[in-house]
Parts: C-alpha cells; sequence; structure tokens
C-alpha cells in the first residue's frame, strides 16, 4: 500500500508519459504540462539541458524530418530526369538527322545503332554501379553517374559524325546504368517505411517527366539545342546532391557512426529518434557479422536464404513482366495504334503517350501510400491481361474485315487500359529491388539484376519484330495476356507484403524457413501508424 500511495504521489508531479531528450543550451529550463502544479527540475551543466517534448515539438520535428526526405529524394529525382531524356532522344533526333542528310547522313542500319546502342550501355554501367555503390557510397555514386551524362550530352551537341552520335549515346546509356541501381537503394535505405511507399515510386516518374521534357523540347529546337539544353538536368542534380547526407546505413556498415547519426537526424528531424534507428542497426549488424564469414564473396551470400528468395522473386518477377509486353507496348503502342488506319501527327502522339506513362505514375505513387503492394499487383495483372485478351480477341474477330472507324477507338480504348493497369508492374522491379534484398549485398545485387534486365529487355526488344511476324499481333497480344496472368499467380504465392515494413522486418521475412506468402510467420509485423505517431510510441506495431 505504501508503494502504490508513493506512485500516486509521485504522479501528481511528473506525467507518466512523458519523453526526454538532450539539446544544448547555456542554462536549464524545465516544460510541464499545463495540468500540473508543480515540476521536478534537476540542476544540470550549462553546456547541456533536459526537457520535455510536447506535441508541438514532435510535430515540428516530423515536419522537418519528413521535408528532408522529400527533399533528399528530390535531389535524386532530378538525376533520374536527366536520365530519362536519352531514353526519349533517339525519337527526336532520327527524324531530325533523316531530314537534313547533307549535315550527318545516317542510313537504316546506323539509324538503328543511334537508337539501340543506350541500350547496351545501360547494362555495362549497371554492372559497375553495384561495386561503386557499396565502395564509395550511394551519394557519391550518384554524383559519378552524372559526369558521363554531362559529357555525353556536350559530346552529342558538338557532334559532327555518326561515330560521335553513337559514342554520346553510348555515354548517356553508361550513365543511366549506373544511375538505376543506387538511386533506388539510396531512396529507400533514407526514407521512413510509411514514406517509403511514396518516394520509392518517384523515380519512375521522373523518368518519364525527362522522357515528356525531350520529347517537348525536340517539337519546337533543333537536336543539338536540345542536347545543350540537357546539361541543366544534370548539373543542377550534381549540386542538390552534394548538400544531401550519405545513406545512414552505408555509413554505419562502413565505420561512420558519428556522420550515420548525423545524417539520420537530419533524415528524422530529431537526435532521439535517429539514434534509436542507430541502436537498432548497430545491433543487427552485429549479429550479421558475427554469423557471416569475412571470406564469404558476392556469389556465396547470394545463395543464402535471406538473399535466395528475393533474388528469385525479382528474377521471375522481371522475366514474366517483360513477357507481359510492359515495355515493348510502350515502345510499339503508335505502331500498333496505326495498324487500324489512323492518321495523326507521330511527334504529337509520341507527346501524348508520354503524358499518359507520366499521369499513370504519379497516380501509382499516390495510390502506393493508401494500398497494398500484393493487392496493386494481383489488380495490375488482371486488369493488363484482361485488357490485352480484350485486344487479341477484337483483332481475331477483325482480321480480314474491311476497316471500320471503331476500330481506332477500340484498339487505343484497350491500349489505354493496358497503359494505366500496367503502370505498377512497370515501377514495382525497382521498388522490390530497394526493399527486398538485405543490406549486406543490397548494392551489388541492385546493380547486377538492374544490368541483367535492361540485356534482356535488349534482346526481347530486338526480337519482337520477329514473334510479330510469326504469331500475328492478336498472337502477341494472347501471349501478353497469359503473361499477365501467370504473373498475378506467381505474385499472388510469393511476393509479401512490404507496405509499412521497415527494411529488417522484410529482412527477417525472408530468412525465415517459409517461401509461401500462406505459410509466413504471423508475426511478421507492419508499422500501420503515422511518423508523427511512431515518434510519440516506437514500440506500437501491430500484426500484418
Amino acid at each position: 500500500m505504501s508503494n502504490e500511495r508513493d506512485e500516486d504521489e509521485y504522479s501528481k508531479f511528473v506525467p507518466q508519459k512523458m519523453s526526454y531528450h538532450v539539446v544544448p543550451g547555456a542554462e536549464f529550463q524545465c516544460k510541464v504540462p499545463m495540468s500540473s502544479s508543480k515540476a521536478l527540475c534537476m540542476s544540470m551543466p550549462q553546456s547541456r539541458k533536459l526537457s520535455t517534448i510536447d506535441e508541438q515539438d514532435y510535430d515540428a520535428a516530423n515536419r522537418r524530418g519528413i521535408i528532408n526526405q522529400i527533399l533528399a529524394t528530390c535531389a535524386v529525382l532530378l538525376l533520374s530526369a536527366g536520365c530519362g531524356m536519352p531514353i526519349g532522344y533517339s525519337a527526336v533526333l532520327l527524324p531530325q538527322l533523316s531530314s537534313n542528310s547533307t549535315e550527318v547522313p545516317i542510313t537504316v542500319s546506323t539509324g538503328s545503332w543511334i537508337a539501340s546502342v543506350h541500350s547496351l550501355a545501360t547494362p555495362i554501367g549497371s554492372l559497375m554501379s553495384g561495386p561503386l555503390a557499396d565502395y564509395l557510397g550511394r551519394r557519391k555514386t550518384l554524383l559519378v553517374s552524372a559526369i558521363p551524362l554531362f559529357f555525353g550530352w556536350s559530346t552529342m551537341a558538338m557532334s559532327n559524325s555518326v561515330k560521335a552520335i553513337i559514342f554520346a549515346r553510348f555515354l548517356c546509356g553508361f550513365a543511366t546504368g549506373i544511375l538505376g541501381g543506387p538511386g533506388q537503394v539510396y531512396i529507400a535505405e533514407t526514407a521512413e517505411p510509411n514514406l517509403r511507399s511514396l518516394l520509392i515510386g518517384a523515380p519512375y516518374v521522373a523518368y518519364s517527366c525527362g522522357i515528356l521534357l525531350v520529347y517537348s523540347l525536340g517539337t519546337f529546337l533543333y537536336w543539338r539545342t536540345v542536347a545543350w539544353c540537357a546539361n541543366i538536368l544534370p548539373a543542377l542534380a550534381m549540386l542538390a546532391i552534394f548538400c544531401i547526407p550519405e545513406s545512414p546505413m552505408w555509413l554505419l556498415r562502413n565505420g561512420h557512426e558519428k556522420r550515420s547519426l548525423k545524417a539520420l537526424t537530419f533524415l528524422r528531424g530529431s537526435e532521439i529518434t535517429a539514434q534509436k534507428e542507430i541502436n537498432d542497426m548497430k545491433h543487427r549488424l552485429n549479429n550479421e557479422r558475427e554469423t557471416t564469414k569475412t571470406n564469404e564473396n558476392i556469389f556465396k551470400l547470394c545463395c543464402q536464404r535471406v538473399a535466395m528468395k528475393p533474388l528469385f522473386i525479382v528474377i521471375v518477377f522481371s522475366l514474366l513482366q517483360m513477357f507481359s509486353g510492359t515495355f515493348i507496348v510502350i515502345f510499339y503502342a503508335i505502331d500498333i495504334v496505326s495498324e487500324f488506319g489512323a492518321d495523326f501527327d507521330t511527334s504529337q502522339a509520341a507527346i501524348w503517350t508520354a503524358a499518359v506513362r507520366v499521369l499513370c505514375c504519379m497516380i501509382f505513387c499516390g495510390i502506393l501510400l493508401c494500398v497494398r503492394r500484393r493487392l496493386i499487383m494481383l489488380i495490375s495483372g488482371i486488369g493488363s491481361g484482361l485488357f490485352c485478351l480484350a485486344l487479341s480477341v477484337f483483332m481475331y474477330v477483325r482480321a480480314g474485315e474491311p476497316r471500320m472507324p471503331y476500330d481506332i477507338l477500340v484498339a487505343g480504348g484497350c491500349l489505354l487500359g493496358y497503359i494505366v493497369f500496367n503502370t505498377a508492374l512497370m515501377v514495382m522491379p525497382g521498388i522490390m529491388i530497394g526493399e527486398l534484398f538485405p543490406a549486406k549485398i543490397r548494392g551489388r545485387t541492385a546493380g547486377g539484376v538492374f544490368a541483367s534486365m535492361n540485356v534482356a529487355l535488349f534482346i526481347f526488344a530486338k526480337g519482337f519484330p520477329a514473334l510479330q511476324a510469326y504469331l500475328k499481333m492478336r498472337g502477341v497480344f494472347l501471349v501478353f495476356g497469359v503473361s499477365s496472368f501467370l504473373l498475378t499467380i506467381f505474385m499472388c504465392l510469393f511476393q509479401p507484403e512490404t507496405k509499412g515494413r521497415s527494411l529488417e522486418h522484410i529482412e527477417d521475412y525472408f530468412n525465415g524457413n517459409n517461401w509461401l506468402w500462406i505459410r509466413r510467420d504471423r508475426g511478421y509485423k507492419t508499422v500501420k501508424l503515422l511518423p508523427l505517431q511512431l515518434a510519440k510510441d516506437p514500440g506500437n506495431t501491430n500484426q500484418a
């Protein structure tokens, strides 16, 4: 009874739920809730003071942290938009060179090399990006990627021969390859779980904006002028990336604990929250080092259960995604619609196609905030498959029939519906690479997977005309539809839910014995609270 009475007396003076943090100051100050009539103040050295944090302090800290995370992501997005511009530049360059054959004469063969060399160079950059991201750091690798991009555009603007143009295109593709993996990994490692849903999909919006920008500039500017203008984004990106911190996880793994705490404090807005995350990462890092041999190479690490499962999911997903026509339909959308006798300006059609892609990517990033990943992929796979099958059946029914005015409307509507639903499948590989791979191999594995994806995409894109000639367009879309349904079944079986999960929780899931999602450990947790609530009660999590 005496203890209970003492606790009751104590609660009159000191609130039960009170958070403290240490801040610099010349003298001690004490804050108490308005309801308290007395305060328990302790004398402190002049160099430090202890104060309570009220709700306004939490709000300010969380707002500051969210703003800083968004600003850090925007720096990466500037570079992503700059790397998106070379993807669409061939659609601007080749028509202008063909109409003015005296300046830089091109043939059909050289034109195809100008268009495709970008895709050939991207895997080379992707293979190099992994070791660079682990050795130099994510931030420095992003800075390195801006250098060949800047020189590539400058070389393009001054080119007077086909060889110079091809070399310039190679440099731009090489830069795009270096950016892909480290950019996704940096955003995944710096964003909070609830904010990561929005930010990790943003690079695809930036890529699409870069394509739309270069298409728009190419409608009224000469190709050399477009190349000079394209240098603006890499220059701005380098300045912005200089101002953002390195990934705290990379800093901690490489023995820079003080810099890691400083970087995470900037990204979270509060030293208390940052210190708690650092302590958790240190604990996991120590456990990882105790169980991992120092002489294990990347191949042995990838054969471990925690790495093998996400590798299997990402590789199979990427292959099914390609066979579902995600990028092929984008590449050949205008040609497909033109088969139905449509008469339109190809440059305007390219701009509208890019605009639709930007809008769909932006909507998808917003959806990521409130809808679970698995549900998004299931709906996207089913929707993509249905529209592909509908278009295939329509083409089969209309085969050999005279063209009618409604043909273009049906074909265009099916393609538009396909692009809307398929946008999620286009964006998800980058998100999966940033979220699923374990921290110890995330940088190197991301680069290798991006390289493999680009090589496979290049082969598939090159072989598409032959596939089209053999199966006809209706057969091609039948393959796309069947692949979309197979992808849906695969993701339903194997893909874990990652929305609201920390990267550590995801890594723990893959370290379990289960392969199928239905057999997961029911203790797999998700964070459903907003960042403000998490800061007030870090231990409050909900079961999946």
